[in-house]
C-alpha cells in the first residue's frame, strides 16, 4: 500500500541518520528525487522534467550546504539557506520558461508545478537543520516516528478529518512512547510536552501529505471525503508522490517544532 511506503521511507531516513550527516544527506537526497519522479509522472504539464531538474539540484545544494555547516546545536540562521536555494531555483524556472519553443503553452500549469516542486525539493532539506546534537538527534527520530505512524493510520478507508485527527493523536503517542523508552532521545532530555508536540505536529503533516498525494491523483475537491477505496489501486507514480510528499512537508514543520523549544516557547 502506498501509504506503507511513506511510513517504510520514513524508516529509511531514519536509519540513514545514524550513519551521521551524511548518510541523513543522503537519505533526503532519496526522498527528493522520489517524490520528483512521482510529480513528474503524475502531472503532465509543458517543460515538467525540465523544472523538476531545476528542483533537484536546488533542493540537493540545500542539503550538501546543510551538511557541511550541521555543527552542535539546532542553528536557526542555517534556515536562510533554503530561501536562497529556492530564491535561484526560482529564477532558473523563469529563464527554463523563457527558452521553451512550443509557444509556452500552459505558461501557468507549468510555472505552478515548477514552484511547487522547487518548494517541496527544498523545505526536505530542513531535517539536516535540527543539528547533530543529543536534541537534534532526538527531534529527528520523534519527527519521523510520528510522519511514519500518521502515514500508516491512513491505509484505513475513512473521511479525511477522521485521519487528521487519528494520525495527529497516533503521531503524538508515539512521540511520548519513544520519549519514554528510547535512550537516544531520553539522553536529550526531551520532556513528554516536546515530544508530543515534534511528532504530532511532523503527523499532521505527514496526514496532510498523503491526503494530499491522493487529491492529486484523483483530481477530486479538498472537502470531498477520501477513502482508499475510492482511490483504487495506487500506480508507481503515485505510490512515490506518496511516499516523499510527507516527509517534505514534514522537515520544515518539525524544525518550526525545534525553533519554538530553542526559543523557550515549549519546555
Amino acid at each position: 500500500m502506498a501509504a506503507l511506503l511513506a511510513s517504510a521511507l520514513a524508516g529509511v531516513l531514519a536509519g540513514a541518520s545514524l550513519a551521521g550527516v551524511w548518510g541523513l544527506a543522503a537519505g533526503v537526497a532519496l526522498v527528493q528525487v522520489l517524490l520528483l519522479v512521482g510529480l513528474v509522472r503524475t502531472a503532465d504539464v509543458p517543460a515538467g522534467r525540465s523544472n523538476a531538474g531545476v528542483a533537484l539540484v536546488a533542493g540537493l545544494a540545500s542539503s550538501v550546504y546543510l551538511a557541511l555547516r550541521t555543527d552542535g546545536a539546532f542553528d536557526d540562521t542555517h534556515l536562510t539557506a533554503l530561501l536562497v536555494a529556492m530564491g535561484a531555483g526560482f529564477v532558473a524556472m523563469a529563464v527554463v520558461q523563457l527558452a521553451r519553443r512550443d509557444g509556452r503553452a500552459r505558461l501557468t500549469a507549468s510555472l505552478t508545478f515548477g514552484v511547487t516542486a522547487l518548494l517541496l525539493s527544498v523545505v526536505a532539506s530542513a531535517w539536516l537543520a535540527l543539528g547533530d546534537d543529543d536534541m537534534g538527534q532526538a527531534a529527528l527520530l520523534v519527527g519521523l516516528g510520528g510522519a511514519a505512524v500518521a502515514a500508516a493510520i491512513m491505509i484505513f478507508p475513512g473521511p479525511a478529518l477522521l485521519w487528521v485527527i487519528g494520525g495527529t493523536i497516533g503521531a503524538a503517542s508515539v512521540g511520548l512512547i519513544m520519549q519514554a523508552y528510547l535512550v537516544p532521545v531520553d539522553d536529550a532530555d526531551v520532556g513528554p510536552v516536546v515530544a508530543a508536540v515534534v511528532a504530532g505536529t511532523s503527523g499532521v503533516a505527514s496526514t496532510l501529505g498523503v491526503w494530499a498525494a491522493r487529491l492529486l491523483r484523483d483530481d477530486q475537491d479538498s472537502g470531498e471525503d477520501v477513502t482508499l477505496a475510492a482511490a483504487g489501486s495506487p500506480r508507481l507514480d503515485h505510490a512515490l508522490v506518496v511516499a516523499g510528499l510527507p516527509l517534505a512537508l514534514a522537515a520544515p514543520v518539525v524544525a518550526a517544532a525545534v525553533w519554538a523549544v530553542a526559543e523557550g516557547w515549549v519546555a
